[in-house]
């Protein structure tokens, strides 16, 4: 009797783990078009948006399903964290710059992993690393990248420093929270964020952040991502892993 018991308890248990192991190594590219009448008449811009790789191996299905529609690739931090082979870190920058030019902005475990030795590695593959620094992405397309909130490193003033006020703006931020410190004036467009990993394990509608979504923040289309990989136990409920398309146009332009 006592087997049978123990037997009809673990079934499910690890029926419900191996569901949760397969939701964190998904390997799925949302697709977001973004319209935005502030956006310069210009083609569409893509952009291929991932976060919080932290140990995973970024899956060739990836690669092929974004490779020639991107026009830029942007890692919103966490690349990585302690105790990550060199070797795997490299094969994922590898992988992502085979997709397009890339563009990195820092997490707390990048920090935590060795932020120089990974920003030496990143400038051997030509990635661009924002810290409180902007790049152009096309004529009055601006891409502004903030250092780790959470270590105290983001500075807004450099972050907008000779930052045309008309242009379109882009914020890649590892903290969602930046949202907080934008103003009105500051024009911003989008912001791309990770970091909560959706909560990772939500009970239904709780969880200890909220999941992943596209949001209207005051004007800026915020995208806050439950990212690709996860943080402590591989394992994810009710916030799958997942990567982000997004293309950028005026209403009505042809994507």
């Amino acid at each position: 009797m006592w087997k049978q018991l123990m037997t009809g308890a673990v079934l499910p248990i690890a029926a419900a783990g191996l569901y949760m192991w397969k939701e964190a190594f998904r390997n799925e590219v949302k697709e977001t078009v973004v319209t935005d009448d502030r956006f310069p008449e210009k083609a569409p811009l893509a952009l291929f948006f991932i976060s919080d790789i932290h140990r995973r191996l970024v899956h060739p299905s990836i690669i092929s399903a974004v490779k020639g529609r991107a026009d830029a690739v942007i890692i919103g931090g966490d690349l990585c964290e302690g105790g990550v082979k060199r070797e795997r870190i490299r094969e994922n920058i590898k992988r992502l710059s085979s997709i397009a030019p890339v563009y990195f902005v820092p997490g707390n475990n990048d920090y935590e992993a060795g932020i120089e030795q990974l920003t030496a590695m990143l400038a051997r593959w030509q990635v661009t690393v924002l810290k409180n620094s902007w790049a152009v992405l096309a004529d009055d397309v601006y891409l502004l990248g903030t250092d780790d909130l959470s270590e105290g490193k983001s500075d807004k003033a450099a972050l907008f420093h000779n930052v045309p006020v008309s242009a379109f703006k882009i914020i890649a931020s590892h903290n969602p929270a930046f949202v907080r410190i934008i103003e009105p004036e500051d024009q911003v467009a989008v912001l791309l964020s990770g970091h909560t990993h959706g909560g990772q394990i939500r009970l239904g509608p709780w969880g200890m952040y909220e999941k992943g979504r596209w949001k209207n923040a005051g004007g800026i289309h915020m995208l806050v991502s439950n990212g690709y990989g996860t943080t402590g136990l591989p394992l994810r409920l009710g916030a799958r892993a997942e990567t982000h398309l997004i293309t950028i146009c005026r209403p009505g332009q042809t994507t």
